[in-house]
């Protein structure tokens, strides 16, 4: 095979490969979207175990980026706070580590054609003839988008074994290590994935492009550079997005410069644990050091998160609390933000009219939490006529909102909510 007819190969198995991890995101998110959140409602109680929830998550989903998104709908709508969004961040930088182990286990070592072929056609036919339900075809592409993985992770690992034969890889010896860091951070930030670029550093590292060490600093880039992907999500968005886009670039850098500096110590202790595979000693980096980051960030998550808090504050001309920070397409999310946007315009109804009565609200007897959001719409400045044009304002947004979410997929239970 020529170098060429090699690097043609490398890029059609990098297209399948991602085209397959596109897929297997899509299909997860219409067969998990209720459950994994229901899940991760109930697993961030604390910071504990919002990272150990986070962590289990990116496991099973195997994106980081999807858990991430899927936590800006969760706090955007009330439902958790930002410290606890906070740690299913950081948990999800050691869940996605574990892309790296089934591949350097598996990957390396069965005969991936074998079984990606099989599992491409199941998975083609599957999604064409059970396309009519959504639930169905999504299983379907759950299939293809796998088949598609395994046969680009082949097409790859094959394209790198004759590359190596017929490249001098001298030529890439005696670069800084903080190189090939920022040729990770580049990559991963342009395919939008970590598990791709982890891939690829594993193929170059099994085929002898790149020494252990070159392929470490790699994988520091990747995790660094794969943080564009909330950035994109939280560029335009409302304040929480965009605090908790941050929060995950702050916490990637941490784990970057932490890794980059232990990188002399950490990586002769792993080759002396009795592991023999370069490959093992890779993936065992990638975990131990994102392991490292979460141990050095967990005991500061809730001041980091006031820290968080203080940036990117909302534009006082926004009567909008909470429908502004959802997507209408995440069903279950916008509905929630709908219930506690209602509970903000009851709250301005009853300050104007006990502030326009010279009537106390203490009398109504409420309970803490609303006593306290209606003594603050009590001191509240401006005229009645601006405050009830703010409230009319705000009903409008609400309604515009809920008509948005029912012109997509909604259960009946959710339709009778929203009215």
């Amino acid at each position: 095979m020529s170098l060429s007819l090699s690097i043609v190969m490398f890029l059609a198995g990098l297209g399948l490969f991602l085209f397959g991890m596109s897929q297997l995101e899509e299909a997860l998110k219409v067969l998990s979207s209720t459950s994994f959140r229901r899940f991760l409602r109930r697993t961030t109680s604390n910071p504990v175990s919002s990272m150990l929830g986070g962590t289990l998550t990116t496991m099973l989903v195997q994106s980081s980026s999807m858990v991430g998104l899927m936590m800006m709908a969760l706090v955007g709508a009330g439902v958790i706070p930002l410290y606890n969004a906070v740690g299913v961040v950081l948990g999800a930088n050691l869940g996605t580590t574990f892309t790296g182990w089934i591949v350097a286990t598996l990957g390396f070592k069965l005969d991936l054609a074998a079984l990606a072929v099989p599992l491409m056609g199941a998975g083609a036919l599957w999604s064409v003839l059970l396309a009519r339900r959504e639930y169905w075809l999504a299983w379907g592409r759950l299939v293809l988008g796998l088949g598609l993985l395994l046969f680009g992770l082949d097409a790859m690992k094959g394209s790198m074994e004759a590359v190596s034969a017929l490249f001098d890889v001298s030529v890439l010896q005696g670069y800084p290590a903080i190189l090939y860091l920022l040729v990770g951070v580049l990559f991963a930030a342009l395919v939008q994935s970590s598990s791709a670029t982890m891939m690829i550093t594993l193929s170059a590292l099994n085929a002898g492009i790149v020494d252990l060490p070159s392929a470490a600093a790699l994988v520091i880039g990747a995790d660094l550079g794969t943080t564009s992907t909330l950035m994109l999500g939280g560029m335009t968005g409302s304040a929480i997005k965009k605090q908790l886009a941050l929060a995950n670039v702050l916490i990637n850098v941490v784990t970057a410069v932490l890794a980059f500096s232990l990188l002399p110590l950490l990586l002769p202790l792993i080759q002396s644990s009795g592991l023999s595979d370069p490959l093992y000693h890779l993936v065992a980096f990638h975990s131990g050091f994102n392991l490292i980051g979460i141990l050095f960030m967990l005991p500061f998550i809730r001041p980091f998160s006031r820290f968080l808090e203080r940036r990117f504050l909302e534009s006082e001309q926004d009567v909008r609390t909470y429908i502004q920070n959802v997507p209408v397409t995440v069903v279950s999310e916008a509905v929630e933000a709908v219930c506690k946007e209602v509970e903000c315009l009851l709250v301005r109804v009853v300050a104007l009219a006990l502030q326009n009565m010279k009537l106390d609200g203490s009398s109504l007897e409420l309970g803490d939490e609303l006593q306290q959001r209606l003594d603050k719409a009590l001191i509240d400045a401006g005229s009645f006529e601006s405050r009830y044009d703010d409230i009319k304002m705000l009903e409008g947004e609400i309604l515009e909102f809920c008509g948005a979410v029912q012109a997509g997929t909604v259960t009946p239970a959710q339709v009778k909510c929203l009215h």
